[in-house]
């Protein structure tokens, strides 16, 4: 076993039609929203990434409660 790769945590990079996918939203507002720094980001080269869990995070602080019973 390498004890180097099992510290390193699995780290999950989509691309921006990956996250439209997952977000079930178009390419372009994807783009709009992270030029708008609302989801955080990732420059790979010239390539930008996001990372799974920062998206998992940006749906629950986009969540609206319910105000009923």
């Amino acid at each position: 076993m390498n004890m180097l790769s099992d510290s390193i945590p699995t780290l999950e990079l989509l691309t921006i039609y990956e996250v439209a996918r997952l977000l079930k939203i178009s390419v372009s507002s994807v783009r709009r929203i992270q030029q708008q720094r609302r989801i955080p980001f990732v420059k790979v080269g010239g390539s930008i990434r996001f990372i799974k869990s920062d998206l998992l995070s940006y749906v629950d602080r986009e969540r609206v409660e319910s105000i009923g019973k």
